[in-house]
């Protein structure tokens, strides 16, 4: 037993040895070039003064990520939950950016300060949320990723309306390590190292919440105050990075799974491997950001991060430890009241028609606001329904029409467009956002012949969404001619609907909310299992297909006429569960009427709260299903 014990820290620490001197191969490889160009005194005071102050940066940023993605899953005993995923990063750049509208140049102790408070309270909220809704791992991935969706797009709502303050903002939010001195290393580097030795410190109770929270609870650990005390540290971390540099997405899921796969298995060695490799990724990806200009511009060090780790979160999904490790989940939204289904369906309605007599337009600009109108009711019936149809088919009350990918790939095709013909015309636009879609379709059609569980199928939507996201973020970087007006118009408005658009999204919405009507009884057995439609004989495959390219279309048409809108396909089906609904002939008629509404509503109240000046309906949509999630925490809290 000795001798075999022996063998094993020998392994490790062959291992740990191996990590550490690949880092320094790496760093030593690329200084010993730089140091053989160097020539004169400006390119030395270049070298010492920015180069290796970078690389520092870098490897500091890549640690503190690694080592926060640790801690978080370690402490959720969760895969793949990383600042990335749970809405820490997205948390830490709205309050970075709040704190540069507010202050003029503040500190970085002021930006981190922002950072922290701001991760840390959305942080909170997605955990109370999971909870409420079920707990699940998946569930937590799902509520991660629609509350970075509504923090996402309150931060482009302050680039936006404060885009002379913001400048410059957009490509630093992308993950921007590039440093003009070594002052900002030299300030932070002693915090950060502190922070780095704090959950070393506290292994011993991380290695006992890695054994689930009732053997951690035997052995006389006190679970919820170190959870806490724990995902404060790793708040404290990854918001420090983003106040120094933006978004490094991923990092946080690849570091600690890559310790893993080395077999270090006791926390105090997958922090240090972790640490290790964290850093080497970020250096790398700075490197090359460095080395591969694209249009005289360098690619942000965020983007290269994404990129490769998409990669690396599609292979831990087609593992077979990360398919169980995502088990699905029943619903697990309770009803509040329980209404008559004629009730619940006349309810929306009536909004609906109270709302549009509200903002009913003047004699004057009738129909242009008519059409607008029109377009908002139509493109909020086919986001109602699509999310409805969803969430039957992944069983998980958290998906939305984001999930499959397909509003990520429309908003990619669309941004292209316009870089490239700026006067594009709805119908053209239009065209792009169903070529993106189809893509996807494409993809999850191949995907599908795989036999995959609905569970990574949604994980897969997730994947290609971040994905579509990175490019879109580098397409706006470079294209900043048009960047201004791209990101008005991807925040989510009915402003310039006319007839044309009109009628193109009526011919797409009507015949596929009719086909999602007639597949109702289908999406009653999807809520069951996969088993009972197994049983019963239904064709599951090409059921699962079609509802998808239902909702890919019926996406794509809503992108196309009022661009990115979220929430609207989240929130329309909660609304009618939690009056007590569950066929989904109610359901999807239901989901369709409050989704109208709710765009409807927003459009409205973006138009006349402050007139002349107009809210995009996109960002006030994002505002309510905010406080829509908030609202849902306490309610739970008061269920229980």
């Amino acid at each position: 037993m000795i001798t075999n014990f022996l063998r094993l820290e020998q392994d490790l620490l062959k291992k740990s040895l191996l990590v550490l001197v690949s880092l320094m191969v790496v760093v030593f490889v690329w200084v010993s070039y730089q140091q053989t160009v160097l020539t004169n005194m400006y390119q030395i005071t270049y070298f010492y003064q920015l180069l290796l102050p970078t690389l520092l940066m870098a490897g500091l940023c890549g640690a503190l990520l690694a080592q926060s993605g640790v801690v978080v899953q370690t402490s959720l005993g969760n895969a793949f939950a990383s600042p990335s995923t749970i809405g820490i990063s997205a948390g830490a750049l709205l309050g970075a950016m709040v704190i540069n509208l507010v202050i003029d140049e503040p500190t970085i102790w002021q930006v981190w300060i922002a950072a922290f408070v701001f991760a840390l309270v959305i942080a909170m909220l997605i955990l109370l949320l999971s909870q409420v809704i079920g707990g699940g791992k998946l569930q937590l991935i799902l509520i991660g990723m629609a509350m970075s969706l509504a923090v996402g797009a309150l931060s482009s709502a302050i680039m936006i309306y404060a885009e002379q303050r913001m400048d410059g903002l957009f490509l630093w939010g992308s993950g921007n390590i590039g440093q003009s001195d070594d002052q900002l290393v030299f300030t932070i580097l002693l915090p950060a190292l502190l922070l780095l030795a704090l959950p070393i410190l506290c292994n011993r109770q991380l290695d006992m919440l890695s054994l689930g929270d009732d053997t951690a609870n035997v052995v006389g650990l006190s679970v919820r105050r170190w959870r806490a005390i724990l995902l404060f540290i790793a708040v404290l971390q990854a918001s420090l990075v983003t106040a120094m540099v933006g978004v490094l997405g991923f990092v946080g899921l690849m570091a600690p799974h890559i310790a893993r796969m080395l077999g270090f298995n006791k926390t105090r060695q997958q922090l240090i491997c972790a640490s290790l490799f964290g850093a080497l990724l970020v250096v790398i990806a700075e490197l090359f950001s460095r080395s591969l200009p694209v249009s005289g511009f360098r690619l942000p060090t965020g983007v290269l991060t994404v990129l490769l780790g998409i990669p690396f979160f599609l292979y831990l999904l087609s593992r077979k430890k990360g398919a169980m490790a995502m088990q699905e989940s029943g619903f697990g939204l309770a009803a509040l009241i329980k209404l008559p289904k004629s009730i619940a369906l006349v309810l929306p309605a009536c909004f609906l028609v109270v709302t549009a007599m509200i903002f009913w337009p003047d004699a004057l600009g009738f129909q242009f606001n008519a059409w607008r109108m029109a377009v908002a009711v139509m493109a909020g019936m086919g986001l109602g329904m699509a999310g409805c149809a969803l969430q039957a088919l992944f069983r998980n009350p958290m998906a939305s029409p984001d999930i499959s990918g397909a509003t990520s790939a429309s908003v990619l095709f669309i941004i292209g467009a316009l870089q490239i013909w700026p006067d594009a015309s709805r119908v053209d636009l239009f065209f792009w956002a169903l070529v993106g879609a189809a893509i996807v379709v494409c993809i999850l059609f191949i995907v599908m012949r795989y036999q995959l569980r609905v569970s990574q199928l949604a994980l897969l939507g997730i994947a290609i969404s971040a994905w579509c996201g990175t490019i879109a973020s580098m397409v706006l970087t470079f294209g900043a001619g048009a960047a201004s007006v791209t990101v008005l118009w991807l925040t989510g408005t009915t402003y310039g609907a006319d007839a044309q658009i009109g009628w193109l999204l009526l011919a797409v919405t009507l015949p596929c909310c009719f086909a999602l009507l007639m597949l109702s009884r289908h999406l009653d057995l999807f809520t069951l299992g996969e088993d009972w439609g197994v049983r019963l004989g239904q064709p599951l495959m090409k059921l699962r297909l079609f509802i998808i390219l239902l909702v890919v279309l019926l996406t794509a048409a809503a992108v196309a006429a009022v661009g990115a809108i979220a929430f609207v396909g989240l929130l329309s089906p909660h609304i009618l569960r939690l009056l007590g609904q569950t066929r989904h002939w109610v359901l999807l008629l239901g989901s369709a009427l409050v989704g109208a509404w709710l765009l409807l509503l927003a459009d409205g109240l973006g138009r006349t709260l402050i007139a002349p000046f107009e809210i995009a309906s996109g960002i006030l949509v994002s505002i309510i299903g905010g406080l829509y999630f908030i609202c849902l925490i306490l309610l739970g809290y008061r269920r229980k």
